[in-house]
């Protein structure tokens, strides 16, 4: 019955929060949802990836499907189907951006779902680091935000190469982020973001 009910809401190898499956069964007590869940756990129609995170798994010949901890912190803190309310954040947005090389082995993220100024918690091994957003981030601003955050977590003295302005230039244009946006949403970053902004040539090379 909970296998059949949640894929008509989920995919199979999606993340599913206990407070999830608890909303959606919400008619029923909480004792017996987590016997369904243990019922569904043993016949292998669910499977367990973390503290209060599930997935319906696929199964081939080489095994049970599994997902990963990026998967979980997209769903949660990045965004899901039309919602967007998070960006990377740290080394994980430079090294999307060619300002470097290093695949940090820690993620950083940016969200409006997350109510403290700093954390770090731990999803299935991995490191996550978690800020509250400046201010809150949609699918009207996410691009624009992503620039700033990535300006903002560079340091003081860190110019970038013709490589990573390209890189900005070409995200700019893909998702119609102007100067003039840019700009409006700088006000609720630290100054010396905005600095920063005017001084890395990243407005000169879209002049829309």
């Amino acid at each position: 019955m909970l296998v059949e009910r949640l894929k008509t809401k989920y995919n199979t190898n999606e993340p599913i929060f206990t407070s999830e499956i608890l909303e959606m069964f919400k008619e029923y007590s909480r004792a017996y949802v987590f016997r369904l869940i243990d019922k569904a756990e043993n016949k292998g129609e669910l499977v367990g990836f973390d503290t209060g995170i599930y997935y319906m798994p696929t199964k081939s010949i080489i095994g049970i499907s599994t997902i990963t901890a990026e998967d979980v912190v997209n769903k949660k803190y990045i965004g899901y189907k039309d919602d967007v309310y998070g960006v990377y954040s740290g080394l994980n947005l430079q090294n999307m951006f060619s300002v470097t090389t290093q695949m940090p082995n820690t993620i950083e993220i940016v969200s409006n779902n997350e109510s403290m100024r700093c954390r770090k918690i731990m999803i299935d091994g991995r490191t996550i680091i978690l800020r509250k957003s400046r201010c809150k981030i949609d699918r009207t601003n996410v691009g624009a935000y992503t620039i700033l955050q990535l300006i903002s977590d560079m340091g003081i003295d860190e110019d970038m190469d013709d490589r990573a302005k390209d890189s900005i230039s070409k995200y700019m244009r893909d998702n119609s982020v102007n100067n003039a946006a840019l700009l409006s949403l700088a006000r609720s970053f630290p100054a010396q973001t905005t600095k920063k902004l005017m001084y890395s040539g990243v407005l000169n090379g879209f002049t829309q």
